[in-house]
């Protein structure tokens, strides 16, 4: 019978056996370590297509260790380290091109030593005034006034808007005129500028309007000519 000599093995759990017990230790430390904690978490509500932001974050960890930042979005592109703050640009339009609201994501997550991440999320808001406000005066109308020069004329009407084309029939010429329209800055929701195009001229003609959600006021100022229409319901 062979009896095995004891110090090899003896030297063998003297060398391997701290190791085990450090590494035992470490993947403890790092079981037991808390994850960070997500104080402030700063992403606007709406911003405009193709507008550039800032998201911030502020974070501390129990155990100060050093921080991991990862940040992701549904749509749109971020710039710049990851880390406690980052641009974002929001998906872009073409100049022509209108569209309605879309709401994008953002999610991040924040890592120490720990197994445990900290995870936040947050939705924004992606719109176009320009679609906001057409999309406001989309509808049928009747002509109720027109004044030329301040004079009042009797005329009858019909005006359909979308968010990008119209028709206005003027009954007692037998005008019709149709194509397309745009909103010029500065506008909003009740005063702005438009430029409507038709196929009957090269140059758009432009008139001023102003609206309170029931009456759309068109003035031409190179004809003097203001008219007042009601919205149908």
């Amino acid at each position: 019978m062979k009896i095995l000599n004891p110090r090899p093995i003896a030297i063998f759990l003297f060398v391997i056996g701290p190791l085990v017990i450090f590494t035992g230790c470490a993947e403890y430390e790092r079981w037991r370590n808390g994850p960070p904690e997500i104080n402030t978490f700063s992403v606007p509500k709406e911003v405009n297509y193709g507008e550039t932001t800032t998201f911030r974050v502020g974070v501390s960890d129990p155990e100060d260790d050093p921080l991991t930042y990862l940040w992701n979005v549904s749509e749109g592109t971020l710039t710049g380290e990851m880390g406690p703050e980052i641009q974002w640009t929001a998906p872009k339009l073409s100049n022509s091109e209108l569209a309605p609201d879309r709401t994008v994501t953002v999610y991040l997550s924040v890592r120490g030593d720990g197994e445990e991440a900290a995870t936040e999320s947050a939705s924004i808001v992606v719109f176009s005034k320009s679609y906001r406000v057409a999309n406001a005066l989309s509808g049928r109308y009747e002509l109720v006034r027109t004044q030329v020069a301040g004079e009042t004329v009797v005329e009858t009407g019909l005006m359909r808007l979308t968010t990008t084309t119209f028709t206005r029939e003027f009954q007692n010429s037998g005008d019709f005129l149709f194509g397309s329209y745009k909103l010029i800055e500065p506008f909003d929701g009740k005063k702005g500028t438009i430029y409507w195009f038709s196929d009957e001229s090269s140059e758009p003609t432009v008139t001023t309007y102003t609206w309170d959600g029931e009456l759309l006021v068109i003035f031409s100022a190179g004809t003097a000519t203001g008219h007042v229409y009601q919205k149908w319901n």
